[in-house]
């Protein structure tokens, strides 16, 4: 049976040996020499080259926290990096330590290499050795009987032959043949097994590799692999240690210069940019850009503000208001609004505040930007930062007061009031569960864009159109 060798502690002359006929490819070895190609360094290669930029740009373009992303970056360096090193290896392997892939049989030993190590079988002087299967041999002798592996059919066959050429040779009492060296054996059956007759004489037989040697031992200790161990430790160490001190600011880079890419874009929401910036505000991870954040979040108020100042239809107290109020959501918290509606003649929500509501909402977030102000429902218990009462009149008309609050917590700030001119006389219809008066939904609408359109006049001295609905018939 066999044993297997670190090719690196292989002795010396075995190693010689082995080598010349690796370099020769079995061209002028005193035996059966099959070299295995051996795909893994390139596919090692081509998934290192994929791994490590993609765990890098993955952990530089996460929003995890810095010691995570630098894991993850760290594991890339390592997989990655050791996937590149082992192709790289196996490419410019020192034959002095790496065996390589191959088999080759001679007249003492079926040799097996297997990468950093050697598979050796001792093949006795009288084995008979015969395919075995589609790919192994068969060594049967007195003492033992075992099987060698081969890759092929083929080769199985022309190992046979070999030794069973080299028997052959080993039995001549008389010729050219008598006495040779085992060098010389196998040379000889090597030009009997590949052209099936005898040369003239051992020079015919072509043998050049002369190194041949019948000890095959281990000198030493194998190699552990500790140093190549502690290495890659200290590597993964200090792949961790930058990535993790680095991965702060370029997130933070990152984050910033997204946030400051998206202000002044085209936009038919009119979106300014400013979600972004908050987005970069509300992160404590980044601090090197706060200043220049808040500041430009700041200015993108600057615009809409030195509109309403500039509007002489607005009227000069609730222009005051909305400024003030426009003033206090430059922060980095969500410019968060409430506004109400409120019908001082209906206990029950009616058809004409929810549309009030919606178009007030609508009409001040398209003249400032989407983004810079946002409308939500007051809380249950506290008043709404924008009030609109409204009261109707017999004649039709709708006088209505305008609040605006800076803090739901403030008494009233700013007030403005005004009447808004019915279109017709109001035709009043019960709703049945409650039995309310309320607005068919024709002169709902009408009264809704007209008190709209008073108030934001009042509020911003302008009053946004109501964007147009479009449905399939319209295309």
């Amino acid at each position: 049976m066999g044993q297997s060798f670190d090719y690196s502690a292989l002795n010396s002359e075995a190693k010689k040996y082995l080598g010349d006929v690796r370099r020769a490819a079995g061209r002028g070895a005193p035996g059966i020499y099959m070299g295995q190609s051996d795909n893994r360094p390139i596919w090692a290669a081509l998934l290192g080259i994929v791994v490590l930029p993609l765990f890098l740009w993955i952990g530089y373009t996460s929003s995890k926290a810095p010691w995570a992303t630098a894991m993850l970056q760290t594991a890339g360096v390592l997989l990655g990096g050791w996937l590149i090193w082992f192709a790289v290896r196996r490419w410019f392997a020192n034959t002095d330590s790496y065996a390589g892939y191959f088999q080759y049989f001679d007249s003492e030993h079926a040799f097996r290499g297997e990468g950093e190590t050697i598979r050796v079988d001792q093949i006795p002087p009288d084995a008979e050795v015969v395919p075995h299967g589609t790919n192994a041999v068969l060594v049967r002798s007195e003492m033992d009987e075992y099987a060698v592996p081969v890759p092929n059919r083929v080769l199985a066959e022309q190992v046979a032959d070999y030794y069973h050429a080299l028997a052959w040779v080993r039995d001549r009492k008389e010729g050219p043949f008598v006495d040779l060296e085992n060098d010389e054996a196998g040379a000889v059956a090597k030009y009997i097994a590949e052209e099936d007759e005898a040369p003239a004489n051992v020079n015919e037989a072509d043998l050049r590799i002369d190194t041949m040697t019948d000890r095959v031992t281990q000198k030493g200790r194998a190699k552990t692999g500790l140093l190549g161990l502690l290495l890659w430790l200290v590597i993964g160490g200090a792949s961790y240690a930058l990535f993790s001190s680095t991965n702060g600011g370029f997130q933070d880079d990152m984050a910033f210069n997204a946030a400051k890419g998206n202000i002044g874009k085209e936009s038919q929401e009119k979106f300014t940019g400013a979600q972004g910036l908050r987005d970069y505000l509300l992160n404590p991870r980044n601090t090197r850009h706060r200043d220049e954040a808040a500041e430009l979040l700041a200015k993108l108020y600057d615009p809409p503000i030195a509109q309403v100042k500039a509007n002489p239809n607005a009227d000069s107290e609730m222009r005051k208001g909305i400024v003030e109020l426009l003033e206090s959501l430059k922060g980095p918290d969500t410019p968060a609004v409430s506004i109400s509606v409120v019908d001082r003649d209906a206990p029950m929500i009616t058809n004409l505040q929810k549309g009030l509501r919606s178009r007030f909402a609508d009409g001040i977030a398209t003249a400032v930007g989407k983004d810079l102000i946002v409308f939500g429902e007051k809380p249950a218990d506290k008043p709404a930062l924008i009030t609109i009462l409204y009261t109707r009149n017999p004649s039709g008309s709708i006088d209505w007061t305008l609040q605006i609050r800076l803090k739901p917590d403030d008494s009233m700030v700013y007030q403005a009031l005004g009447t808004t001119a019915a279109v017709t006389q109001p035709t009043f219809q019960l709703q049945p569960q409650f039995g309310q008066p309320e607005l068919p939904a024709s002169e709902t609408d009408s009264t809704t864009e007209m008190i709209y359109s008073d108030v934001m006049f009042k509020l911003i001295g302008q009053a946004p159109a109501k964007p147009p609905v479009f449905t399939n018939d319209d295309w």
